[in-house]
C-alpha cells in the first residue's frame, strides 16, 4: 500500500468514525442508556462543562463552533431542565459563568458513564496492548491535529482573507 492509498483509507475510516459518534440519533441513544435524555446539542455543551467546569457562553461557543445565539438556546433549555445555572465570573463580575449545578453533575456523570459503557461494548474483545496502542497512537494523532490547525490558523491570519475566485 503506498502513503496515498493510507491515507486515503485513514481519511476514509476516520469521516465514517467522525459521522457515526456524532450523528445526532447515535449520540442520544448513547446517553439514554444511561437516562440522560437530552437533544445533541445539550449533551455536547452538557458534557464540556462535565469535562472542563464552568465557562463563559464565548468560550462555548467557541467549543462547540457555534454562534453565541446557539449557546443562550441551549444554555436555556439546560438552566430550565435545572442542570446548568449562571453565574458572575469572579475575574469579571461584568461577565457570566455557566456552570452544572448539583444535577448537572449527575448528568454529567451518567454521560461519562455512557461513554465509557460504551467503549467497552465497542472494544471488549482488545487486548490491555490494543487499547493502550490505541489510546497512544490516538494520543499522538490529536496533538498533531492541533499543532496542524494552529498553523492553519496562524497561515490565515498572516494572508489575510481571499476569497475563491
Amino acid at each position: 500500500m503506498t502513503a496515498t492509498d493510507g491515507n486515503a483509507a485513514l481519511i476514509q475510516i476516520l469521516n465514517g468514525i467522525l459521522a457515526q459518534w456524532t450523528a445526532p440519533d447515535f449520540t442520544t441513544a448513547v446517553a439514554a442508556r444511561e437516562g440522560v435524555v437530552l437533544d445533541p446539542g445539550a449533551l455536547t455543551l452538557l458534557s464540556i462543562l462535565n469535562n472542563s467546569g464552568a465557562q463563559r457562553p464565548s468560550a462555548l461557543a467557541e467549543n462547540m463552533v457555534t454562534g453565541a445565539s446557539n449557546i443562550s438556546k441551549i444554555t436555556a433549555r439546560l438552566q430550565q431542565a435545572g442542570l446548568v445555572e449562571r453565574a458572575r465570573d469572579p475575574q469579571d463580575s461584568r461577565a457570566f459563568l455557566i456552570g452544572l449545578t448539583e444535577a448537572g453533575e449527575q448528568a454529567g456523570a451518567a454521560i461519562r458513564q455512557s461513554g465509557n459503557t460504551l467503549l467497552d461494548e465497542l472494544l471488549g474483545d482488545w487486548s490491555d496492548g490494543d487499547r493502550s496502542d490505541l489510546v497512544r497512537l490516538l494520543g499522538r494523532f490529536e496533538v498533531e491535529s492541533h499543532r496542524v490547525a494552529g498553523n492553519l490558523k496562524a497561515s490565515g491570519r498572516q494572508k489575510g482573507s481571499a476569497g475563491i475566485g
